[in-house]
């Protein structure tokens, strides 16, 4: 694909709205999630009993848990948790698919059809706990 051919579609991707919006909140809960390694407003850990499910209010911006907890810092912990699974998942999954999928493609006969079937399984394991 040539750069200009990337170029456009890139620019045409503005266009959508829901690839804008999709952008922003990606770039908020990655923000949310980096700033968090720096500051929260409340330790995570830090139990709080006599202010437990309180609302939000300017102490607490989304209120707090059951154990007193503040929102608000559990979401910013549990963002950048969150990011740092799917980038391991993604990692991970790209670590044995690529090579396998070169593999399949590379060696035609039984290795392919060996890696089908693996592939065939785990497409098919999901439907079975359902």
């Amino acid at each position: 694909m040539s750069k200009s051919r990337i170029h456009e579609i890139w620019q045409q991707s503005w266009q959508h709205r829901s690839f804008v919006i999709g952008i922003i909140l990606s770039f908020i809960m990655l923000l949310t999630g980096v700033v968090s390694l720096f500051w929260t407003p409340y330790s995570v850990e830090l139990l709080d009993i006599p202010h437990k499910l309180q609302g939000a209010s300017t102490a607490h911006w989304l209120g707090t848990d059951h154990f007193g907890r503040d929102v608000f810092s559990m979401l910013m912990v549990g963002a950048w948790n969150s990011m740092l699974v799917s980038v391991f998942a993604i990692g991970f999954g790209a670590g044995i698919g690529v090579p396998l999928g070169a593999l399949a493609a590379g060696k035609r006969g039984w290795v392919e059809e060996t890696v089908m079937r693996f592939n065939d399984f785990a497409f098919a394991f999901p439907a079975l706990l359902t």
